[in-house]
């Protein structure tokens, strides 16, 4: 499905827009997470590094595929993976987000913010008509190169694990209309609490993993999207394994509690 002319302006509009608001209200955002509520990143300039170099070697469209668990798991993402200035420099490594429109757009406020965070707004189970009209906004910010954040797993967990049984096929639809996306799988946990939870635990630090992901398919269709979701799902899987390894192992040192 093609995106008319008008929706291709709005989205080019609405980019701007929010470029320059992340100029304004990205100093103030920073400061909420660092000093109201206290949050933190484990090896954060290590991270912000390796985001850097990903985005220098693969300029084009990106799929940044994360793990589930808050209601603000975007927002702590953006602030984890680039400084102010890194997005200002660079504004197409500022993602743009794919929230769930009946738990955001039933105020305007919230819509509001959601224009001015980068935000297309999806509907689980709508019908095929939005669908094809969400993906074609999808589609056309990453042809023009931008990255989109987005759950592979289609719902926050539960039970505070990647389910690697019944996810979404959403991501492995994506990238059959966009072949030439990249992936980068970010596996993000608070470590002091780090479950399902509508906001994390103030004062939390959070563990974040990196990763790039080349998903093959000998299918078509819904098969090769399935075929994709799956291996994406299983790469987060693994990288929480690798997490809880750490922790046990004690590799990996949790904070003291502030």
């Amino acid at each position: 499905m093609k995106l008319p002319r008008r929706m291709r302006l709005a989205l080019r509009v609405q980019r701007g827009i929010s470029y320059l608001c992340f100029a304004l209200f990205g100093p103030i955002l920073t400061a909420i997470y660092r000093f109201r509520f206290r949050f933190s990143a484990h090896q954060v300039d290590a991270v912000r590094a390796q985001y850097r170099a990903v985005r220098a070697e693969h300029p084009g469209p990106l799929l940044i595929c994360s793990n589930h668990l808050t209601l603000v798991d975007s927002i702590i993402q953006t602030i984890v993976l680039g400084s102010l200035w890194d997005y200002l420099r660079h504004p197409a490594s500022l993602p743009w987000n794919l929230p769930e429109a009946k738990n955001f757009y039933h105020r305007f406020s919230w819509r509001l913010v959601c224009y001015l965070g980068r935000c297309i707004p999806v509907e689980r189970g709508a019908c095929a008509e939005q669908a094809r009209l969400a993906q074609a906004r999808m589609r056309y910010v990453l042809d023009r190169g931008d990255a989109i954040a987005i759950f592979p797993e289609g719902r926050r967990s539960r039970s505070g694990r990647v389910d690697d049984r019944d996810f979404s096929y959403g991501v492995g639809q994506l990238l059959n209309r966009v072949p030439g996306a990249k992936v980068l799988c970010v596996y993000l946990r608070g470590m002091h609490f780090g479950g399902f939870a509508d906001f994390p635990t103030p004062g939390d630090r959070f563990y974040v993993q990196l990763k790039m992901l080349v998903p093959h398919s000998a299918s078509t269709g819904l098969r090769r999207a399935r075929d994709y979701s799956a291996q994406i799902v299983a790469q987060l899987k693994a990288m929480e394994d690798d997490y809880f390894t750490a922790r046990a192992s004690g590799a990996l040192s949790l904070p003291a509690a502030s």
